[in-house]
């Protein structure tokens, strides 16, 4: 079976208490971004089934795509990079695709998804890979200019809760604002990457914009140790699944909304799937772990704790 995840180990069970770093800004651009990323976590296999756009004025006309993951944990955050780009419905034309991203953190989540009433409610039914059971979902789309952006306590409920965390203005594809304590920075404006018959690591690589967040590590229950996360892209008011998930599913795979092994169940008032059904497929997500700057720090922290004991003692 094809591994789905990557994992990079560290001490993973030390808890992060410590930086050595202070990072700047979040732009939905690697190569502005105050964050040192690193190499991907995930990176797309599958070609697009949502279309490959060539316009990169910000709207992504015709085509939405996922090509890579890019995380790091550090100064109290969780910080997450996903590049590619989503079509926008610019008022007049296009679609509002979605960006939807699943992060565990401490507390019971969920592996069915069961939310109340809300876009994000069209999914209801979608399984997790076994082992993750988020407890906080991110659901973002531009409409006519304006990037918005739900969140959902998957840790409340059943059915979750729904938030709206607000929006951002982004002329171009373009913008970056702080809503609800966490930061986004969000740059729509690629045109290269996979195509709708080719998906390379070199050409998902190549993308350097798209989707960052910034997100406390208190938002997740001062979650320490890793933390794993899945990404998606999914039609208008999130009721028509793309292929596009990190980490990617094997190549060829369709696009969920139309049926296949990794589809929930029909809705019979659109005849769309709707959502995801993993549940028979481990590894479906990607792992972000401390940095082993951050790790050293703590370990030194807590010898010198222990130091100072003894000497008490």
């Amino acid at each position: 079976m094809q591994k789905l995840s990557k994992t990079i180990l560290f001490a993973s069970s030390i808890a992060v208490t410590a930086t050595l770093a202070t990072y700047g800004q979040v732009t939905g651009n690697l190569g502005t971004s105050g964050q040192s990323y690193g190499s991907a976590l995930a990176v797309q296999g599958n070609p697009t089934g949502f279309g490959d756009s060539t316009v990169g004025d910000g709207t992504s006309a015709g085509g939405s795509e996922l090509d890579a993951a890019y995380g790091v944990i550090s100064g109290g955050n969780l910080n997450l990079f996903l590049s590619g780009n989503v079509e926008i419905n610019t008022g007049s034309s296009g679609n509002a695709n979605h960006w939807n991203i699943f992060i565990q953190g401490v507390g019971t989540g969920q592996s069915t998804l069961n939310i109340a009433s809300s876009t994000e409610a069209a999914m209801n039914g979608s399984k997790f890979s076994p082992g993750f059971t988020p407890t906080l979902m991110l659901d973002a789309n531009n409409y006519a200019g304006t990037l918005y952006v739900d969140k959902v306590d998957l840790t409340t409920g059943p059915p979750a809760t729904q938030s709206y965390l607000g929006g951002i203005t982004s002329p171009g594809g373009i913008g970056s604002a702080t809503i609800g304590g966490i930061t986004v920075g969000y740059n729509n404006t690629n045109a290269g990457g996979i195509t709708g018959s080719s998906a390379t690591s070199a050409q998902a690589l190549s993308v350097q914009t798209g989707l960052e967040l910034q997100i406390p590590l208190s938002a997740l229950g001062n979650q320490s140790g890793p933390i794993m996360v899945m990404a998606d892209i999914n039609g208008g008011n999130d009721g028509y699944m793309s292929n596009q998930i990190l980490p990617g599913l094997p190549s060829g795979t369709s696009n969920l909304g139309s049926g296949g092994p990794y589809s929930a169940a029909l809705n019979t008032g659109n005849g769309n799937y709707q959502g995801f059904d993993f549940s028979g497929t481990p590894g479906v997500y990607f792992t972000v772990v401390p940095e082993p700057s951050t790790i050293g720090l703590v370990v030194v922290g807590l010898l010198g704790a222990l130091a100072i004991r003894r000497r008490k003692a």
